[in-house]
């Protein structure tokens, strides 16, 4: 799976407090989305805010979530598991 291919989420006592989605851009590649705030990122600025939350005891569930996916009809569907409208 390819960084242009999810949506990272990332939870703290279960409610969703950051996500990045990828933005196209090979200098910038993520926008980090916090308290209604987007940012620019690298890959190692967001690796480095991932991978301490896949030790495990870490308060911080992290989530990978598929993209919609645009079909040659252009039209789009749904990834198969449950999908919030906050990305449409």
């Amino acid at each position: 799976m390819k960084n242009t291919d999810c949506i990272i989420e990332q939870y703290r006592g279960g409610k969703l407090v950051r996500f990045f989605t990828p933005t196209g851009d090979q200098a910038l590649p993520w926008c980090m989305n916090v308290h209604g705030k987007t940012y620019l990122r690298t890959h190692g600025w967001v690796m480095s805010k991932i991978l301490p939350t896949l030790m495990e005891g870490s308060p911080v569930i992290t989530k990978v979530v598929p993209v919609k996916v645009v079909n040659s009809e252009d039209q789009v569907s749904e990834p198969d598991s449950a999908f919030d409208d906050r990305f449409s």
